[in-house]
């Protein structure tokens, strides 16, 4: 409680306030009241917000699902007829043609696995929690059923073999920062995939999903067969709303999600730092360099006497007078007061292209929310959870093409 207005003296004398301790120049002081000290306490919100999510939409490629499965099975067969070759010769009146055995049937495997999550809710956590915990607890396990079944979809969809990479690179390890989305890898891909014969999921349009990132260079590429000259031309509407829409065949959705990681072109090399200790697989340094705590990220490769071979790292924790970095191989040795060398690796983004029945789903139980029994003998936990069976594979590869960039905001 701040006290104006006083000259001096004890803050008894000066405001009636018995008790207290008061400090600072005449006018200016704060009085801070030490026998109701206690009842001046922090105030929480009871609300409780959750943290920021985006919406799951990965799952949704996979389209081909079992349609008359024989019966329950560890996986699931399933089968794709192959056309007989064109009979383009012509027939003799008096001979009867030869039958052509058809082929046997393409096969893609999908297999089944149990997947899952859960937590305990305690009868204490109830009884003295501030905010109602439950709905919580359900929204959040509800949130983590989706947002996993999502990235198990994303991991089938990034076994698919049709990739293009940025600019004019030729594998991941390759691909810079500069070698972003262009309308051109739009028109190859979509291309390819006509080429393929793949249908389009939306009418003739295929499914584009990428990332904001990536998104902000195609949308920011200029020139008479780029993204923006056709929004320009025709309405700016889109332009101002931020909206990506339909492009070069494809409609356009924009998500986080997207898959990204640390696993392209190496870049110039940070300022190196005096290594003061290290066991192996985890050592300290002393930043010499200020840029050199802050500009370091997981992924980067790190390199210096009797640190391991090719070693990445894997976590940092930057303290007030050093940054303690974790990699991903033992060192060889010891590391003493030689300097360390930080490489930049690229951070490289996955955009994919799909047409119908690219990505196959199997689910032998659908995901759902589980609400355990309570088995403790004072019924003090409550278990909550979700399950699933199911399985992801790629059903048409000819129906999904991946693009691989870099990004200028990366």
């Amino acid at each position: 409680m701040a006290v104006t207005g006083l000259s001096g003296g004890s803050a008894a004398t000066n405001g009636g306030l018995g008790g207290g301790a008061y400090s600072g120049a005449s006018n200016t002081g704060t009085f801070t009241p030490s026998n109701g000290a206690g009842l001046v306490q922090k105030a929480y919100d009871r609300l409780i917000e959750f943290e920021l999510r985006s919406t799951p939409l990965l799952r949704s490629v996979a389209d081909k699902k079992p349609a008359r499965q024989a019966m329950p099975g560890s996986s699931i067969a399933l089968q794709i007829y192959n056309d007989m070759a064109k009979a383009t010769s012509v027939l003799s009146e008096e001979v009867d043609p030869s039958a052509v055995a058809l082929e046997t049937p393409d096969i893609v495997t999908i297999t089944l696995n149990e997947y899952g999550n859960a937590t305990l809710v305690s009868k204490k956590l109830g009884l003295l929690s501030l905010a109602d915990v439950d709905p919580a607890v359900a929204n959040i396990i509800a949130y983590n059923m989706a947002d996993s079944i999502d990235d198990l979809a994303q991991t089938a969809l990034l076994t698919g073999t049709n990739v293009l990479y940025g600019g004019t690179r030729t594998s991941t390890a390759t691909v810079t920062a500069a070698d972003t989305m262009s309308a051109a890898k739009i028109r190859r891909a979509i291309a390819k995939l006509r080429s393929n014969k793949a249908n389009g999921r939306k009418g003739s349009l295929y499914w584009c999903g990428i990332h904001p990132e990536v998104s902000h260079d195609l949308r920011a590429e200029t020139g008479a067969a780029s993204w923006r000259n056709p929004h320009e031309y025709q309405s700016n509407d889109a332009i101002w709303a931020g909206e990506i829409g339909q492009f070069e065949g494809a409609y356009f959705i924009e998500s986080p999600r997207l898959y990204t990681a640390i696993d392209g072109a190496d870049a110039t090399a940070l300022a190196t730092a005096s290594a003061v200790s290290g066991a192996s697989g985890a050592f300290t340094i002393v930043v010499a360099n200020a840029a050199f705590g802050g500009l370091a990220k997981v992924g980067d490769k790190i390199s210096g006497t009797n640190v391991g071979t090719s070693a990445k790292i894997t976590a940092i924790s930057v303290g007030a007078t050093n940054t303690t970095l974790t990699v991903d191989v033992a060192n060889s040795g010891t590391v003493g007061t030689n300097t360390l060398t930080v490489t930049p690796v690229t951070k490289v983004y996955r955009s994919f292209l799909a047409g119908q029945q690219a990505l196959a789903e199997a689910v032998a139980e659908e995901p759902h929310v589980v609400i355990g029994p309570v088995v403790d003998r004072l019924m003090r936990q409550r278990p909550i959870g979700w399950y699933g069976v199911l399985g992801h594979a790629i059903y048409r590869n000819e129906a999904l093409y991946r693009i691989e960039t870099g990004s200028s905001i990366a």
